[in-house]
């Protein structure tokens, strides 16, 4: 027995200096790569046309399907990663034999160990997929049997057959004329997408990374039914801050009833915002937010009525369009970051300045950044969830959560917005960027 324990020890041990060492190679206290793709009007449209492009791949029956991304649209999507994830920076540089693939990323570590640096190259294959070394920090490493490992390790870890079917999809990879371009066959298994058999929907459900689902369920059958006991309430209750503060005042109920139960729970609060926020976006924002969390709603047809002209007509400011990008921006914040969420907001404004949109709005973005900003304090931390719990289940009005949007300027097109502002990254666009926090900073919910 004590020589087992001896050997695991050792085991341990030497595991730990590994990792160590593997570590201390491949973090880095500087970035190999900084990328220089800013997001504007172009980037933002280039980026919507290969989106479309995917999506409608995707949904085309015929197999196999093919993906072609030009050397723009690839600068347009690495400068909005770069926007909604500012600790990564990467480039995709299309030669005549490779695309060269840059990437650093900074990590929450002291800064002798603060970047992870990759590079490699993606060569031309006629069949799989065929990475040449891959450079991660001061180490080397083969392209090809990482994209092995990668494949062993989704199989093993995450859902058996996952990594080799994600692998085998890939038939030919050809590079010319500044574009990549693809064949995938999506096997059977992962091109259903019903909920009785598609392992997406299982793999969601296992992992539940999008907070609890009864609990969120509750909140959202809660609001229903409230909603039932009103008279006449889809026709008098327009404005978003009734529901913000029916939201907040279940939570907040919510929270204070586990404290009197002495529950362990630490971060009741946080978890009761959170979920209530996330019923209220699923209420009233798009159904595809339910695919992501888990089946939440189970409405009615009345309720569905109900909730469909609610959506459609609850104002925030007296507007529908801010109301939609509070939501969309609370929802985005649950679902990833506030860089994300602003990012995603700013990316919609460039597309509306295009002709035929109803142009850029910065009152849009104000909308946006008020709601990312309130799904933050909300369930940052224990001591700010409580402190709006208590702020926002009293009367509100909307002057509590979102400024005035008097001066703001909106209707800005494509031509103008490049005259006036040119990209995220102008002087002239930060200062006004900084004109919407100044504003947001003066109510008292968000100092």
């Amino acid at each position: 027995m004590k020589l087992a324990f001896k050997i695991l020890g050792l085991l341990i041990i030497t595991s730990v200096i590994f990792i160590s060492v593997v570590s201390f190679l491949a973090l880095q206290s500087q970035p190999q790569f900084k990328n220089n793709n800013t997001v504007n009007v172009q980037a933002a449209t280039q980026s919507k046309v290969a989106a479309k492009r995917f999506i409608e791949s995707l949904k085309n029956k015929k197999q196999p399907v093919l993906l072609s991304l030009s050397q723009t649209e690839i600068n347009g999507l690495n400068a909005l990663l770069n926007r909604a994830f500012p600790q990564i920076s990467s480039d995709v540089i299309i030669q005549n034999e490779a695309a060269k693939i840059k990437m650093s990323i900074e990590l929450p570590f002291p800064k002798a160990f603060k970047y992870l640096n990759i590079s490699g190259d993606l060569h031309p294959s006629d069949k799989g997929i065929n990475i040449g070394d891959v450079n991660v920090g001061g180490l080397t490493f083969s392209g090809n049997q990482l994209v092995s490992f990668s494949r062993w390790f989704l199989d093993w870890f995450i859902q058996d057959k996952l990594g080799t079917n994600l692998v085998s999809m890939v038939q030919w990879v050809k590079l010319n004329d500044q574009h990549i371009r693809t064949s995938l066959f999506i096997p059977q298994e992962m091109n259903e997408l019903n909920k009785g058999s598609s392992a997406l929907f299982a793999l969601r459900d296992n992992l539940a990374l999008f907070g609890d689902v009864p609990k969120i369920k509750f909140y959202h059958h809660a609001l229903a039914e409230y909603l039932d006991q009103l008279e006449n309430s889809a026709s008098n209750n327009r404005k978003l801050a009734y529901y913000i503060q029916f939201m907040f005042t279940l939570a907040h109920q919510q929270t204070s009833l586990a404290n009197t139960s002495q529950s362990q729970n630490k971060k009741r609060a946080v978890q009761e915002n959170y979920s209530a926020l996330m019923a209220l976006a699923l209420y009233f924002g798009s159904d595809a937010f339910e695919l992501l969390v888990g089946d939440v709603s189970n409405l009615t047809d009345a309720q569905i009525r109900k909730r469909n002209f609610l959506r459609n007509k609850v104002t925030l400011r007296n507007r529908i369009d801010l109301q939609k990008h509070f939501i969309y921006s609370v929802a985005l914040q649950l679902f990833g970051n506030s860089s994300a969420s602003d990012a995603i907001g700013e990316i919609k404004e460039f597309l509306d300045s295009n002709p035929g949109g109803s142009g850029f709005s910065f009152a849009d973005l104000m909308a946006d950044r008020a709601g990312t900003r309130l799904a933050k304090l909300a369930t940052t931390s224990e001591t700010s969830a409580l402190r709006l719990q208590k702020i926002l289940s009293k009367n509100i009005e909307e002057s509590d959560f979102m400024p005035e949007i008097h001066g703001i300027p909106e209707g800005i097109s494509a031509d103008t917005f490049n005259l006036d502002y040119r990209d995220v990254d102008s002087q002239e666009y930060k200062k006004m960027i900084s004109i919407l926090d100044e504003r947001l900073a003066e109510l008292t919910l968000y100092d």
